[in-house]
């Protein structure tokens, strides 16, 4: 009898604990994800994308006979990364995966409006799986206007949780293109006020630091 209660106990106990609501483990989810701190190193092949400050930038602009503009909102710090190489794959996770997704580049831009490069990019959205997606492409035309340029993620590529931007560069010569930020949201840019991306920055674990 008295197995056969404490067998009776037990069944009790499970059945209330399968029906209490299970709280998320992972808090650290965000509807945002902000990469403006990325050092991607792909081997033998050297430095994919390099992190430069504005003052490192606007010479650089400088001596390719351009005027840089400043570092625009939502993220304002001044600080941005280079694409060195044709081809540069940017892992992003840390997002709540049941929500769609955009991706807005704000790419550095000039005074001038004739560059003195021809180069174009393609935006690749890729899953875990390896499955691929061209979602964008972006010319010179970019880099001369005051708007973010922006992408829709596929929606299917990024619910297991991560995925990558893909940028290739068709040019002569690569290292033509600077970013300032990539901001993945479910947001509209419009709610992306300072103290929002302030709360973001501070968070280590929604500032990715990239390294290979």
């Amino acid at each position: 009898m008295l197995i056969n209660y404490k067998i009776a106990i037990i069944i009790q106990l499970f059945i209330i604990l399968s029906v209490l609501p299970v709280s998320p483990q992972n808090t650290a989810e965000s509807d945002t994800i902000v990469i403006n701190s990325i050092n991607i190193n792909n081997g033998g092949d050297g430095i994919a994308a390099e992190i430069i400050d504005y003052k490192y930038a606007a010479n650089w602009a400088y001596n390719t006979g351009l005027t840089l503009l400043s570092d625009s909102p939502p993220v304002i710090d001044n600080k941005g990364f280079f694409i060195k190489q044709f081809e540069v794959e940017i892992p992003v996770s840390g997002y709540k995966r049941d929500l769609f997704y955009r991706a807005y580049f704000d790419f550095f831009r000039y005074k001038e409006k004739k560059l003195p490069f021809d180069s174009k990019l393609k935006i690749y959205v890729k899953d875990i799986y390896d499955n691929t997606k061209l979602v964008a492409t972006a010319d010179t035309s970019c880099l001369t206007g005051n708007k973010l340029f922006e992408v829709d993620i596929p929606y299917d590529l990024s619910y297991p949780g991560k995925f990558y931007i893909v940028i290739r560069e068709y040019a002569q010569k690569a290292e033509n293109w600077g970013i300032w930020d990539i901001i993945v949201t479910s947001r509209k840019i419009t709610e992306l006020d300072g103290n929002f991306i302030k709360s973001l920055l501070k968070n280590e674990e929604t500032k990715l630091k990239i390294s290979n």
